[in-house]
């Protein structure tokens, strides 16, 4: 039995067909984390992970696709749409990381003398100017973020590690580390803990 095109399993995922988005799904994942893996260098392999480029990818494509934003004519129309999407999500994702402060690039190894200068920082108590600046900063910040949100940055500050924040709130603990990258982005745009 010929298995069906990519379009005519489009139409039947648009119709409601979850089937048929899962037979797309497995029809070009291994070829979608291949090309982003090809482009995501070994130095920012420890950030960017290419099965959640892919990931995703195919969440952009099914939801465009259910809006009727693609188009489907030629039999390679899918692959090819697939594929520029996840090289678009890479190129963003290696942008975002060798931006000024986050480039792996300038990452420098901790030496001895880093040590000592870091156990000064941690040692020397910030003014009462600071810490209250501080948490005015700290409490708009965290007005803006969704409840769930909120709720997991507050059992990690309470020293919940990623596991246990899950299975309180009965979640994946791969959502949670999301949710916190996510928080530490930001954070990071609004100047918190730099």
């Amino acid at each position: 039995m010929e298995s069906p095109t990519d379009r005519t399993l489009l139409n039947l995922w648009r119709g409601g067909d979850q089937q048929a988005a899962r037979e797309l799904f497995e029809r070009y994942v291994n070829r979608l984390v291949s090309v982003a893996k090809r482009r995501i260098s070994e130095r920012l392999a420890g950030r960017i992970d290419a099965e959640d480029v892919v990931q995703s990818v195919f969440r952009t494509f099914f939801h465009r696709a259910k809006e009727g934003k693609f188009t489907v004519t030629d039999p390679d129309d899918v692959c090819r749409l697939l594929a520029r999407m996840t090289v678009h999500k890479v190129l963003r994702k290696v942008e975002h990381h060798t931006a000024a402060k986050r480039d792996a690039a300038a990452e420098v190894s901790q030496r001895e003398d880093g040590q000592e200068r870091l156990a000064e920082l941690l040692d020397r108590e910030p003014t009462p100017e600071e810490a209250n600046q501080f948490l005015d900063q700290l409490e708009h910040f965290i007005t803006q973020l969704r409840p769930e949100e909120r709720e997991i940055l507050e059992l990690r500050m309470q020293g919940y590690g990623t596991d246990e924040i899950a299975h309180q709130l009965s979640t994946y603990d791969r959502k949670v580390r999301r949710v916190l990258e996510r928080i530490r982005g930001l954070a990071e745009q609004e100047g918190i803990g730099t």
